[in-house]
């Protein structure tokens, strides 16, 4: 082989072997990357799967309890012996259905990593303290109260609070915030507005509102729920 082939083979061998080896182990790596996500995504699923189970066993569970408890109420002036043991039935399918929860949120649990809490989930009346912390930090919040409160189901209520403290907590860049509870028919409108910069809220406040079937608008800073009572 000529002098100039031979150095220009000796060159591409050097450029190329090295290329090659980074494409094969980067392939490797993706490959093995798939491969995990397929794996976790199947975990998922099946993790799904069995809480849909349990969340069906459960609703099945507060159905008999809830026609119990109809029939109890019905019969109790004409029949008080019969109604005690409809009673006593949903009693006991109430039992089962709050066993059923604590495996649900043992499943739920191990899924996400955070252990079951106790105490009881925030609701509106825990907002005065929330936007005390936010206070803390730096940031001057007010509370605005748009109409009269209403009866709201505790989920939306929940699901409420979380987005004032998503909400809240991405308001990093400004100085003064607005959170507006407006209470109109059949629905409760949540407002929060800053007056600087804030990073995206995201899907966490979009998935909040979803749940339970609202709809949210975020623009800039501005975060708009509008939220069913019930």
């Amino acid at each position: 082989m000529p002098p100039l082939l031979s150095w220009l083979a000796a060159v591409t061998t050097a450029v190329l072997c090295p290329a090659v080896l980074l494409l094969l182990r980067s392939r490797a790596r993706l490959t093995a990357e798939l491969a995990a996500e397929r794996s976790a995504s199947a975990a998922t699923v099946r993790r799904a799967l069995f809480v849909q189970e349990l969340h069906e066993v459960v609703a099945h569970r507060v159905s008999v309890m809830t026609l119990g408890i109809g029939a109890g109420r019905m019969t109790m002036g004409k029949d008080p012996d019969r109604a005690a043991g409809t009673l006593r039935d949903a009693e006991e399918s109430g039992r089962q259905a709050l066993a059923e929860l604590q495996r649900m949120l043992a499943v739920l649990s191990a899924f996400t990593g955070v252990p079951p809490s106790r105490a009881p989930q925030p609701r509106l009346a825990d907002l005065p303290d929330l936007l005390d912390e936010a206070r803390v930090s730096g940031l001057r919040v007010d509370l605005v109260q748009d109409g009269s409160p209403a009866p709201v189901a505790p989920g939306v209520e929940l699901s409420a609070f979380r987005i004032v403290q998503e909400a809240l907590r991405v308001a990093e860049g400004a100085s003064s915030a607005t959170v507006t509870l407006k209470w109109r028919q059949g629905f409760l409108e949540v407002l929060v507005s800053a007056d600087g910069p804030s990073r995206p809220a995201g899907q966490p406040v979009r998935e909040r509102a979803a749940l339970v079937g609202g709809t949210i608008t975020i623009e800039g800073s501005a975060i708009h729920a509008r939220l069913p009572l019930h």
